[in-house]
């Protein structure tokens, strides 16, 4: 993604391990969605190929379609570049399972984008311009790659604007999270103060670390102007490692170039004159690279093999840099400026990193449970990678977790309390011990679930929380996904409250004569219909009905032909918010 220069960087040593904790799960346990990365407008079809292959390893990916151009404007590459309407794709790619997440880059000037977040109307109105696309297109959420401040603005603006970038994605990641979507940032890599460069601190990681949700780093592009790796894995775990310590490792994806990089490192003798696109005139323009030393070409990871091959060398694996690298030369013929023939011969060096290497790279989620790998991009990429990258996430699958609920009481009394009981285990009944578990309920004709408390779960996987009756709703409780376990949530239970009534009446009345039963509900609304029923040979029978008044009051009145005792009771009516409900019977006698 990123074409400036950029100075070396000093690599630091280390071991590359495996965490003890990875485990070997069967053949068939799902593997962990440890992929991410970039379908680019250009290459629709073969990114979208690699997807739909491989989505089992893919939570989300990020086309990269957009451009900020303004405020107000945003430059879609796609539909100018596709004939198949973007809400099919995004259709196509929600089917394989993936969340869609496009990626906007800044396609201002230097320093126009730090402009508009130091201008807080600006910045609201590109919240709300953003906002609106993933409403309108139906995305899962933006990734913003806003290089600008790092290789166009110049570093002495970065004062100025780092402060105005956190705040603007803390804002950008509320107006998102608020619809349920997520926030993704890409940038360049920030280094720890401790080694005495900073690297590109502007992006402020532990500033936006609580408001995005991603943080995908570009450890690629290492050795731009010079030959040598793409992303050296020792450079990559040092960013991976000092990333983690200040933003939580979950949200940390490392990238992956599906790429390599073909310098020319000598010439000897007259280079042919250069044609328009780059090559000596005469020579096949199909062959990376030209005859200019310090030059340079790019190739794909796929196609790396078959480079080589072409020209007679085998790959050498750098276990140092964790990458494939080979030499070669090439000899350009053709004649110079004044038509007099020339050649020259170019001494080529090229590095790529093929499947082992991104193993290498993945291993680092699980030394450091990091969220995963990004590839720049999908569709260029080795096809061995995938088998690969699906055996290693499946050793550190994340445990799949059963989440179960009962009710100490599940028909209720107004105000009265019931016990909810959330049981929550992985496959094998181990519990899942000292977990925050929240629980939400759902009012009847309601379309979203409210919180109302957590607890966390004991020794036996089981955390409770009792709820005071208000009205009929129903209950569940959710755990949150780690890093070693699956988000969980309990089917729904029903929760049945039933008003509170009272009933006061005569203990004896005359045959004939008319008797009352009066009485108040709880909660007191108007209008509730009450019955009022006798019981004979053995049968509760309906003698009188009415509503209540405002506060809840009712009076029923009755009469009885026949003396004797007889039991009486008052039945209030179910309604949309409570159950039908009983008061507690009582005697009259009839005399």
């Amino acid at each position: 993604m990123r074409t400036a220069k950029r100075a070396s960087l000093l690599a630091i040593s280390l071991l590359m391990t495996v965490l003890p904790m990875q485990r070997v799960l069967a053949s068939d346990s799902p593997p962990r969605k440890i992929v991410s990365g970039w379908a680019p407008y250009w290459a629709t079809n073969a990114s979208t190929s690699t997807i739909t292959a491989n989505a089992d390893l893919m939570g989300d990916v990020s086309p990269f379609w957009f451009s900020v151009s303004s405020i107000s404007r945003i430059l879609d590459q796609y539909t100018s570049s596709n004939s198949i309407p973007m809400a099919t794709q995004v259709a196509t790619l929600h089917s394989s399972g993936v969340k869609v997440i496009p990626t906007f880059t800044d396609g201002t000037g230097r320093l126009v984008l730090a402009g508009i977040l130091a201008d807080p109307i600006k910045s609201a109105a590109l919240i709300s311009t953003l906002t609106t696309m993933t409403t309108v297109n139906n995305f899962d959420g933006i990734d913003l790659d806003w290089e600008g401040f790092a290789f166009t603005d110049g570093s002495a603006s970065w004062p100025t604007t780092q402060p105005n970038w956190t705040r603007f994605i803390g804002q950008l990641a509320a107006s998102l999270h608020q619809l349920g979507k997520v926030l993704s940032v890409t940038t360049p890599e920030i280094r720890d103060p401790a080694t005495g460069k900073r690297g590109y601190w502007v992006y402020d990681w532990a500033g936006i670390a609580s408001s995005i949700d991603r943080l995908r780093i570009m450890t690629y592009d290492y050795s731009v102007s010079s030959a040598g790796p793409i992303g050296p894995i020792t450079w990559v775990e040092t960013t991976a490692k000092y990333a983690a310590s200040i933003v939580p490792a979950s949200k940390i994806w490392v990238g992956v170039p599906a790429y390599g990089r073909d310098w020319v490192v000598a010439v000897t003798g007259t280079c042919p004159v250069l044609g328009a696109d780059g090559q000596p005139l005469g020579i096949d323009i199909r062959a990376p690279g030209n005859g200019v030393a310090g030059s340079r070409a790019t190739f794909t990871s796929r196609d790396a093999q078959k480079l080589a091959a072409t020209y007679g060398v085998t790959p050498t694996w750098n276990a140092t840099y964790g990458e494939n690298t080979f030499n070669y030369s090439k000899t350009y013929v053709g004649t110079d400026a004044s038509g007099v023939p020339a050649s020259c011969t170019a001494q080529r060096t090229a590095w790529y990193q093929d499947p082992r290497g991104v193993q290498a790279r993945a291993a680092l989620v699980g030394k450091y449970r990091l969220g995963g790998i990004a590839f720049w991009t999908f569709g260029i990429e080795d096809p061995g990678t995938w088998a690969q990258l699906r055996n290693y996430a499946k050793t550190i699958s994340p445990d799949q977790v059963i989440a179960t609920l009962t009710l100490s009481k599940s028909q209720i009394g107004f105000s009265t309390p019931s016990v909810l009981s959330a049981t929550f285990k992985i496959l094998d009944s181990t519990p899942v011990i000292g977990v925050p578990i929240l629980f939400q309920t759902l009012q009847a004709g309601a379309t979203s679930w409210r919180d109302i408390g957590t607890a966390t779960t004991t020794a036996d996987g089981v955390a409770q929380l009792a709820l005071i009756g208000s009205q009929n709703l129903q209950v569940r409780a959710l755990s949150q996904g780690t890093w070693q376990q699956l988000a969980a949530t309990s089917a729904p239970q029903y929760l049945n409250v039933g008003r509170l009534v009272s009933a006061e009446s005569s203990t004896s009345v005359r045959r004939t004569a008319p008797f009352f039963v009066t009485g108040s509900l709880w909660p007191g609304d108007a209008g509730v219909i009450l019955l009022l029923q006798t019981k004979s040979l053995g049968q509760w029978v309906t003698i009188a009905n009415s509503s209540s008044t405002a506060g809840g009051s009712y009076s029923l009145t009755a009469t009885s032909q026949n003396p004797g005792l007889f039991a009486y009771r008052v039945v209030v009516n179910a309604d949309t918010r409570f159950n039908q409900v009983f008061s507690a019977p009582f005697t009259i006698l009839i005399r």
